[in-house]
């Protein structure tokens, strides 16, 4: 009798990505249907109701991909929204996202998968642990270290790299840890590594290859800082939160 399949459900948020969509969606389903074959995979395009042609492009690739991608409209805006509403769409074993413009190489995927299936609640892409590597602009280093150092320290947390959009969950995160995420936007996947710690999940961090991919970075000195702010806030927020919930 032939074993069932473990369900793998692979988010990508997209927004405006009529550039890159068709290419990197083909590119990611390429490789799970050469590196996948153990497992019952989907893809899902989360469209954060853009106004360009990537839903057009995205249907296109739905429709041509025998069922293996799926297109999903959501009206409003956040990434945390997109990647949320995904996985709460579709059952599986294993619920992942990964960012539209594959910044992680994907060599990295069937790495995640097997780290969940040794029992990990939640895995992380890191980019700063042993064995990584990350060619990035100097202002989103800094940034990302920053925000790192940062949220180890108000936490007490021994993990390295939050905001790397590509992580991996099972059922418990999403049953347990997932309804208590408040944030829909940027910050999400942060949250989410910092409520699964507080929750008891188990984490593991594994270490990717990152590339910048977006040719924009070099002038976002001003979205930086607001972005800085913001993410100093929600920080605060949630450690009052947490403190508030645990007396």
């Amino acid at each position: 009798m032939e074993q069932k399949k473990q369900k793998i459900s692979i988010a990508v948020p997209v927004y405006n990505e009529e550039v890159i969509i068709s290419r990197t969606i083909a590119t990611l389903c390429d490789f799970c249907e050469k590196n996948l074959k153990n497992y019952d995979w989907k893809i899902i395009i989360a469209d954060n109701n853009s106004g360009d042609r990537t839903a057009e492009m995205a249907k296109k690739l739905e429709k041509e991909s025998a069922g293996k991608i799926i297109y999903k409209f959501i009206p409003q805006k956040g990434k945390g929204l997109a990647i949320r509403e995904s996985w709460k769409s579709f059952e599986a074993d294993f619920y992942i996202f990964m960012d539209a413009d594959l910044a992680t190489a994907l060599s990295a995927l069937p790495v995640l998968i097997k780290e969940l299936e040794n029992g990990n609640n939640l895995v992380i892409g890191s980019r700063f642990i042993k064995g990584s590597s990350a060619k990035r602009m100097l202002a989103r280093k800094i940034t990302s270290k920053v925000f790192s150092i940062l949220t180890r320290l108000t936490f007490d947390l021994k993990i390295k790299d939050y905001p790397c959009g590509f992580k991996g969950a099972d059922k418990n995160v999403i049953n347990k840890i997932l309804p208590l995420v408040e944030n829909n936007t940027f910050f999400f996947d942060t949250e989410l590594v910092i409520r699964s710690a507080a929750g008891g999940m188990k984490i593991r961090e594994i270490p990717i290859v990152w590339r910048d991919r977006d040719k924009t970075a070099s002038k976002s000195r001003v979205s930086i800082s607001k972005v800085t702010k913001e993410y100093l806030l929600e920080l605060l927020k949630l450690k009052n939160d947490l403190k508030t919930k645990n007396g």
